[in-house]
């Protein structure tokens, strides 16, 4: 059995709960938030799932306490973005494994320190980048890994949503650089790191720029970059916030010289081009899963030692990548010019010294 304590109560944290209740191997035993009345929803929601008293769920406003529950192994941080790399940092000194909503941090150095303390207190950081465990992606990689579509020449991720202004007004510290971090590292860091997963390829340099909008909110509404990795392979991201009325699309393409995946659709759900010269088709459509509860049994399976594919788990380290990609962008829209990774350092608090 692994015992989860929960730091954070927004809206994300519904979701972490559920998958919690849906694994027999796990239980809640502690939530930590400021907010009483966002603790006990949460509680009542586990304890009827589960059938158990809300008693059996202590609930804390001060996160430190939870840390220190000696009855924990393992933290779920889904706490706002600019609060990820203290909880985190202090629940790996304090022995605990941790699941962390994304981006893993706001600074390379919080990314590196977090990579760090979790490879010397020998314990594992899953970061929730949960869309790698649904099957499509999961047989692509395969696919992929086995040659299907030979050498990967090109590939592009495009990310056309909505938020709207009431989104960023719920909460104060949305949309801004120094505790929100960028839309990219929101929206659009999932489909970066599904690019990055499935090409398998060092990037190399990053040329990007982002735009601004007509709103409040000081980070980016679109962003465009082109990625050109050490195999030759070139790709591209677009993304944006601005699409009207609601989510547009979100597409995945790779482009490889024997052959090619695309899946798109609003909610990346969609085939529009599954091919291999040398790979028959699969049939489609595949069953569903739920991939959040994927990716908790995945992590338990991993501390009881009986995990399977471990190319699934998004370690500190391999969150990194996404997130230094990200930061490219907006150090070389900075910058006007390509910039070469890795990237020596970089923090979003810089952002607002630069837009102004």
């Amino acid at each position: 059995m692994v015992r989860f304590g929960l730091i954070g109560c927004g809206s994300i944290a519904a979701k972490h709960v559920d998958s919690i209740a849906s694994c027999p191997n796990a239980e809640l035993v502690a939530l930590a938030d400021p907010v009483p009345e966002r603790m006990n929803v949460l509680v009542e929601k586990y304890a009827r799932a589960r059938s158990v008293p809300v008693s059996s769920v202590s609930a804390y406003a001060d996160p430190s306490l939870l840390t220190q529950d000696a009855r924990i192994d393992a933290v779920v941080i889904a706490a706002p973005s600019f609060m990820h790399a203290k909880w985190t940092k202090e629940s790996l000194l304090a022995g605990k494994h941790v699941i962390l909503e994304k981006p893993i941090a706001l600074s390379l150095k919080d990314a590196d320190s977090i990579a760090e303390l979790a490879s010397i207190s020998r314990r594992r950081v899953q970061v929730c980048h949960q869309l790698r465990y649904r099957p499509n992606m999961r047989l692509a990689k395969n696919w992929i890994d086995q040659g299907a579509l030979g050498t990967i020449r090109a590939g592009s991720v495009s990310i056309l949503l909505n938020r709207s202004p009431d989104y960023y007004a719920s909460s104060a510290w949305r949309g801004t650089w120094e505790k929100d971090g960028g839309m990219l590292l929101n929206q659009g860091v999932h489909l970066i790191d599904l690019f990055l997963w499935l090409i398998n390829d060092r990037p190399e340099s990053v040329y990007g720029v982002i735009g601004h909008g007509n709103s409040p909110k000081e980070t980016e509404e679109s962003a465009a970059a082109t990625v050109r990795f050490a195999g030759g392979a070139v790709g591209s991201i677009e993304a944006t916030t601005l699409c009207k009325p609601n989510n547009l699309e979100q597409t995945l393409t790779l482009v490889g010289d024997r052959g090619t995946i695309r899946i798109g659709g609003a909610g990346l759900t969609e085939i529009k081009r599954w091919h291999s010269d040398d790979f028959p088709a699969p049939p489609f459509p595949l069953a569903a899963v739920n991939e959040h509860l994927e990716m908790y049994e995945h992590f338990i399976a991993e501390l009881q030692g009986t995990a399977g594919d471990s190319r699934l788990c998004v370690t500190a380290s391999e969150a990194r990548r996404s997130l230094e990609v990200a930061f490219a962008v907006y150090e070389s829209s900075h910058l006007g010019i390509p910039v070469r990774l890795p990237l020596a350092s970089f923090d979003t608090k810089s952002m607002s010294v630069k837009k102004s």
